[in-house]
C-alpha cells in the first residue's frame, strides 16, 4: 500500500464513517480492490467505527467470494496497521 492510496483510504473512511454505504466501499476506483478489501476486514474487526456485518459483506465482494484473512492481506500489501488506525482515529476524533 503507497501513501497516496493510504491518504486516500484514510479521507474516504473519515467520508463514510458518518455517511455509510455499502456500495460506495465495492465501487471506489481509486484504489485497487484488495487494498479497499483489507481497509474493510481491518475496520470489521475494531469497535470505533461501526458497520461490522456491512464491511464484512464488501470485502466478500471485493474479493469474489475469496475466503481470506485481514493478517494475510495486510502482510501481501504491506498494511501499516498501526499507523492507518492511528491516522484514522485522528480524523475521526478518536485519538
Amino acid at each position: 500500500m503507497t501513501r497516496e492510496s493510504e491518504s486516500e483510504l484514510l479521507h474516504f473512511c473519515d467520508t463514510q464513517r458518518g455517511e455509510f454505504r455499502e456500495d460506495a466501499w465495492t465501487s471506489f476506483a481509486p484504489i485497487e480492490k484488495k487494498e479497499m478489501a483489507a481497509v474493510c476486514l481491518f475496520l470489521a474487526g475494531v469497535d470505533w467505527f461501526g458497520h461490522q456485518q456491512d464491511l464484512r459483506n464488501a470485502a466478500r465482494k471485493l474479493l469474489n467470494g475469496a475466503e481470506t484473512t485481514f493478517a494475510t492481506l495486510a502482510i501481501a500489501l504491506r498494511f501499516d496497521t498501526p499507523r492507518f488506525a492511528n491516522s484514522l482515529k485522528r480524523r475521526l476524533g478518536h485519538a
